[in-house]
């Protein structure tokens, strides 16, 4: 699985228009056996804070669920998360209400990546 850096596919995927979560899962998609038109359907309504909660961790959240659905597993991508930003929540990353920007998009994108590939190597 290391052969490809998540973290930078995950960049170069946002940095061509797609969504937080689209270039999070999309960078995964061969890990998950899903083509990236279907998983960027599947992770479309994931972004801009949706959900509340930033994309690029939802975009983490949808590909540990396709390898495995535990609940263990999205609380160690939050916890990494939180433990570099201090928050998952996307209106506290973008500095809405606050104006203090806590990590740009890209940055979180690049985050998200690399938990999620850290915490797969750790349990392949």
């Amino acid at each position: 699985m290391h052969m490809i850096d998540r973290k930078a596919k995950a960049a170069e995927l946002h940095s061509n228009r797609y969504t937080c979560s689209q270039a999070v899962a999309c960078a995964f998609c061969d890990v998950v056996d899903v083509d990236e038109e279907t998983m960027k359907v599947i992770v479309r309504k994931y972004s801009g804070g949706a959900y509340k909660v930033c994309g690029a961790v939802m975009g983490a959240y949808v590909i540990a669920n396709f390898i495995k659905d535990n609940i263990e597993l999205l609380q160690e991508i939050e916890r990494r998360f939180k433990e570099k930003n201090s928050t998952v929540m996307c209106r506290e990353l973008k500095g809405i209400g606050t104006g203090i920007v806590l990590r740009p998009c890209r940055g979180c994108v690049e985050d998200a990546a690399e938990i999620l590939e850290e915490i797969l190597e750790e349990r392949s």
